[in-house]
């Protein structure tokens, strides 16, 4: 699954894909920016086919989070 978020990250970004680990953090080493982050969770939707709610966002942080949280969704 890393690599697939990789590759979506990478489409919103300006970062080398095999320099992203689960702990690379969105914002802050990243520099996504909240609008990106939006978009970039719809490409997740479609990518994963599951159902983001935006009240469930406020905690990722992470590439780690965003993994955790696909999952999570995947299983419901």
């Amino acid at each position: 699954m890393l690599d697939q978020v990789r590759e979506i990250l990478s489409q919103y970004v300006e970062a080398d894909p095999s320099t992203i680990t689960e702990d690379t953090q969105l914002a802050e080493d990243l520099g996504l920016s909240s609008f990106a982050f939006m978009t970039m969770m719809g490409n997740f939707e479609e990518t994963f086919g599951i159902t983001v709610d935006e009240t469930e966002l406020t905690g990722i942080r992470t590439v780690g989070d965003v993994m955790d949280y696909v999952k999570k969704k995947q299983a419901e």
